[in-house]
């Protein structure tokens, strides 16, 4: 028990890390996913100056970090290297999504745009829900492999 405790805990302060590490890295990519999926329809005004995206989006990779770790820890190493890559494709396949899906409205939802270009402040982006929440759908296949074994013994 306490080994889990213990590991649950290294989990999170490794999804924090993960988190802080690849801010601007996650910031970069979605930016280029609004350019790209609107046809540069969006440009970015004023100056890309931040301090930290948020902290919400930390803390969802910690907890995705974690409950992917408890719902691996005793299969064998094959079986996680396949949950890793397919928590890995669904989070780049939900974060390219929600991205294009929230930049297309962006360029629907301008009336006033100078032909049809939008022009957003770099900061003008929720950044915490685009990431937390493709953590949480690439999490999902996680969650039903601790919450099926369980459910099974319930008579």
């Amino acid at each position: 028990m306490i080994k889990k405790v213990l590991l649950g805990v290294l989990a999170y302060i490794i999804g924090i890390s993960i988190g802080v590490y690849f801010e601007s890295f996650f910031r970069e990519t979605i930016q280029d996913i609004f350019k790209f999926t609107t046809s540069n329809k969006i440009q970015f005004r004023g100056k890309n100056i931040y301090f930290s995206i948020g902290g919400i989006f930390k803390y969802i990779l910690s907890f995705t970090l974690m409950l992917f770790l408890f719902s691996n820890l005793n299969l064998k190493l094959k079986q996680v290297i396949k949950n890793t890559v397919i928590l890995l494709l669904i989070f780049g396949i939900s974060l390219f999504v929600i991205s294009a899906i929230n930049a297309n409205l962006k360029v629907i939802e301008c009336t006033a745009c100078d032909n049809g270009i939008v022009r957003i402040h770099w900061n003008g982006i929720n950044y915490d829900l685009i990431i937390g929440l493709s953590a949480i759908l690439a999490i999902i296949p996680s969650i039903i492999r601790l919450v099926k074994p369980k459910l099974k013994k319930t008579p």
